[in-house]
Formats: structure tokens, sequence, C-alpha cells
């Protein structure tokens, strides 16, 4: 099944990929080392992957910056359309 979704490379993730995710330093900081593998599954009506304790959404892996200010509720998140894990196989 195609998801939509195009990797850090533009390549379209489908039920069944393999996905690498970056490592992630102690400090939060993404980076471009590969930390692990994954299959990409679609459930919970969205796709996703299971680490060894829950689901995770691929959404979770979108980069975000900075909107503009709204007085009474702060910065906005905006999320684009661009991920930060690649596609393996």
């Amino acid at each position: 099944m195609k998801s939509g979704i195009k990797d850090k490379n533009g390549v379209e993730v489908k039920e069944n990929d393999i996905i690498a995710l970056p490592y992630l330093t102690p400090h939060g900081t993404i980076t471009e080392d590969e930390e692990e593998r994954v299959k990409v599954v679609y459930d919970h009506g969205c796709f996703g992957y299971y680490n060894k304790v829950k689901f995770i959404p691929l959404m979770n892996w979108q980069k975000t910056k900075d909107g503009e200010y709204v007085p009474n509720e702060g910065e906005k998140t905006i999320y684009t359309f661009e991920y930060y894990f690649w596609v393996v196989s």
C-alpha cells in the first residue's frame, strides 16, 4: 500500500518497506548516522512502525519549523512534508 509519504531523499514509503531512523544524541539533536532499521506497517489508521514497546507513527519524524507568534498561545509549530528517515529497501 502506498502512503504518499516521501523520505528525505524523495523516495515514496510503502507498507513493508524497511526504513533507517537517524541517531538522536542525548541532547535531542538528530544526526545523519543510522540508529536502527524498522519495517513500515499500516496500523491505527496511519503508517508507522513498532519499536520494542509500542507503535510509533511516521508523523513523529516530520520536520517542523516555528511559525508566527499567537497571543496567549505562543509560537505556532508548522509541520513540513519533509522527514528525517530514509528508505533502505
